[in-house]
């Protein structure tokens, strides 16, 4: 009996070793494959920044056509993405015994570091003040915010996310709205009776869901032409003569910002 399962591992052994070879030849295509999209993007942020610095009438045109055309992308896919995302997580916690706990936790822990993201953005506000801006940008800015704004209590802006029906979230794109919306969802399949409209349903919304990351994949493996213009558009403003001192330094606030978020609070 020794003999044989010794034989039986032997024979398996070629078997494990293919599998280990093609697992390690996807990560290395894999890896391939992110370095040159990297370098792609880089490159196309350096073209971008050329063409926009030349300043050509008919390439600033065709360039803020092409951001446009990305950012309105990007919002399509965004709000749906993150409801889907919500409502999948939600209904698979529900099988679970932990799943008070869990949610508990996940609640906890988004509060603690959304209070955290505050408190960094208002220590580097205070810190570097890039709020020292001309009195024509900041007019022009503040133009553009509703009157009504300054009346409004804290009972309205809750109120704002509590929407009166399903379609108003996702039309008016309030981001809180959907996942008010997409968390009740998402509960409401976790606790609902396991029948076989339930499981339909889910297996729509994973439909769905596989849906959108295709459309994401394929947004990404364009972003190259969508980072060129929106580099063009951006060397076309500096080359124009926009500000540029408090402005950058108000991007330096915000990708800071952002990088202690990811790599010190999170």
């Amino acid at each position: 009996m020794e003999g044989f399962s010794m034989a039986d591992q032997h024979k398996q052994n070629p078997h494990d070793e293919v599998e280990q070879q093609a697992q390690a030849a996807l990560s290395a295509a894999k890896l391939s494959g992110q370095k040159r999209q990297l370098a792609l993007w880089i490159a196309a942020l350096i073209v971008g920044g050329i063409l926009g610095w030349a300043n050509v009438p008919a390439l600033n045109d065709l360039f803020s056509f092409i951001a446009t055309v990305f950012t309105r992308l990007f919002q399509f896919v965004a709000v749906p993405t993150i409801a889907l995302a919500v409502i999948t997580t939600l209904a698979a916690l529900g099988t679970k015994r932990d799943t008070g706990r869990i949610f508990a936790h996940a609640v906890t822990y988004t509060l603690l570091t959304t209070i955290c993201a505050a408190a960094v953005g208002l220590a580097l506000f205070l810190w570097l003040a890039p709020a020292n801006l001309p009195a024509d940008v900041i007019g022009a800015g503040a133009s553009d915010v509703p009157g009504k704004l300054e009346g409004l209590s804290y009972y309205d802006h809750f109120l704002s996310i509590v929407p009166n029906n399903v379609l108003a979230p996702f039309v008016s794109g309030n981001v809180l709205s959907v996942m008010l919306v997409a968390a009740a969802v998402g509960l409401g399949l976790a606790f609902a009776p396991k029948t076989e409209n339930r499981e339909m349903l889910l297996k729509g919304i994973h439909g769905l869901q596989e849906l959108l990351f295709t459309l994401i994949r394929a947004l990404i493996a364009v972003l190259p032409v969508g980072i060129l213009a929106f580099a063009a558009q951006l060397a076309a403003q500096i080359e124009a003569g926009v500000i540029i001192g408090s402005l950058g330094v108000y991007t330096a606030v915000v990708i800071g910002g952002n990088l202690i978020q990811f790599f010190v609070v999170i």
